[in-house]
């Protein structure tokens, strides 16, 4: 749907009268497009996302007629070339008339069916949460994170709007490809099934709607799941005595060349205390992040304490090597699960973190990313 979309977001389209007098029959819907040109004006209809030609028109008056045989409402383009196209949605016995004033689409005025006109005060809006995001000016980059994510909440929050708004407007299904976050829409993906249903033909884009609908299901059960997780590992957190502001149990375990390095010859330091493996994916797309934080912190009295719960040692090694993970305090007994080190801290899941303070006690804990930057930078 996306991909439809983007084509056209520089449509501008404005509402006015019909031609319902041009209507043949109760299940047409009747266009006429005005654009001085010399080339053929196409037809387009909208199949599995691409445009097929279905009609032509060739006028010296620049006038072009089109009548379309419909039971229900569909996707229609009507331009010199998909690419040059107007974006439209036809339903029965409704009509729009597009003029084109200089060939220039943002001139363009359409009068007619409104939904249409809802059509482009999404498309409207779109365009100018586009320019918004292009015209973020500033060098550092966390600031520029910070508004490109607050442009988006404020679109997410209009879409949401727009859709409570105008609950049986064909023009919904165009909002499809802009929900980034399936569960924060169930409702109105519920409300955009029901126009599905009711307004189009054979109801040629409810799977797109269904598959949303079952994202946000899983989306709510992994929730769900995580809830109890995190339930479950504070009671265990607090029968093993390692709730924060307790100190951290000694773990003392041997290094890859075989030397005993204990958790508690760090004190002194801010310890991340890092519970990971070489086969744990999570585990080696957060590492990136902990060298980059090591890196800026570790002149500063930050260091990190890494218990692998691998197996197989030259997979230990390699992934040490591969990720760049050059601080020296990498321990582990190649016992996977059965670790005494993770057994002490209740690890089921990994990755796992504690973040300890410089007199041994445990501060934080599952902090990554963003998070672990903002807690590194208020402590040291």
């Amino acid at each position: 749907m996306k991909k439809i979309i983007s084509v056209f977001l520089i449509l501008i389209i404005i509402s006015c009268k019909g031609e319902k007098a041009n209507i043949n029959n109760e299940n047409n819907y009747f266009l006429e497009f005005v654009q001085q040109t010399d080339q053929y004006i196409y037809l387009y209809k909208i199949d599995r996302n691409n445009p097929s030609k279905i009609d032509s028109s060739k006028s010296n008056k620049g006038i072009h007629q089109f009548n379309i045989n419909l039971m229900k409402s569909d996707i229609f383009l009507v331009g010199t070339s998909p690419e040059k196209s107007v974006l439209f949605i036809a339903s029965p016995n409704e009509s729009n008339k597009f003029l084109f004033t200089n060939g220039e689409y943002e001139e363009l005025v359409v009068t007619g069916d409104s939904n249409n006109i809802l059509l482009h005060k999404y498309f409207k809006f779109r365009n100018s949460i586009i320019s918004q995001i292009q015209g973020i000016n500033t060098p550092n980059e966390e600031e520029k994170i910070i508004a490109r994510n607050s442009i988006i909440m404020n679109y997410q929050s209009y879409i949401k709007e727009f859709i409570n708004e105008n609950k049986n407007s064909p023009c919904l299904l165009m909002l499809l490809g802009e929900i980034q976050n399936p569960i924060e829409f169930k409702n109105e993906l519920m409300v955009i099934k029901n126009v599905v249903q009711e307004k189009f033909e054979k109801q040629k884009y409810l799977n797109e709607v269904v598959k949303l609908i079952e994202q946000a299901k899983q989306q709510e059960d992994y929730i769900f799941q995580q809830k109890n997780r995190v339930k479950k590992e504070q009671n265990i957190r607090k029968e093993l005595g390692i709730n924060i502001g307790a100190v951290a149990p000694e773990i003392n375990l041997k290094s890859p060349n075989g030397k005993l390095i204990a958790l508690s010859s760090l004190k002194g330091k801010v310890v991340l205390l890092d519970f990971w493996a070489s086969w744990c994916r999570p585990c080696r797309a957060e590492n990136p992040n902990v060298v980059r934080l090591y890196n800026k912190y570790k002149d500063k009295g930050f260091t990190v304490y890494s218990v692998s719960l691998d197996q197989n040692k030259d997979k230990w090694l390699a992934a040490i090597t591969q990720d760049q993970l050059t601080w020296s305090n990498h321990v582990s007994e190649l016992t996977g699960w059965k670790s005494s080190a993770g057994k002490k801290y209740g690890v089921s899941s990994i990755p796992k973190t504690f973040l300890v303070d410089a007199k041994g006690k445990i501060i934080a804990y599952d902090l990554r990313g963003n998070d672990l930057e903002k807690k590194l930078s208020e402590i040291l």
